[in-house]
């Protein structure tokens, strides 16, 4: 099974929690613990290896440079949408 500390392995994470004393540091996920929730985390600023609990930080997102509207599924599909929406 597939939990949320899974799914961070490897992507960038930001400290977003008050709770942790490295707030607001970035870094790449590392490993995953064996208890699922405890990540080891390689912070960009530092360089330091920490272990962190994966409740206390976020994925970072890539910026969108053009942010996606509603679809457009055509004349036909659209036609049959209340008012053109999905």
């Amino acid at each position: 099974m597939i939990n949320e500390s899974d799914i961070l392995l490897n992507n960038e994470i930001k400290v977003t929690s008050l709770r942790s004393s490295w707030f607001g540091q970035t870094g790449i996920v590392r490993k995953v613990m064996a208890d699922n929730r405890t990540l080891e985390v390689e912070l960009h600023k530092h360089g330091k290896v920490i272990f962190i609990d994966a409740s206390l930080v976020g994925e970072i997102q890539e910026p969108v440079a053009m942010p996606k509207g509603e679809p457009n599924l055509g004349p036909d599909a659209n036609s049959v949408l209340p008012t053109n929406r999905i």
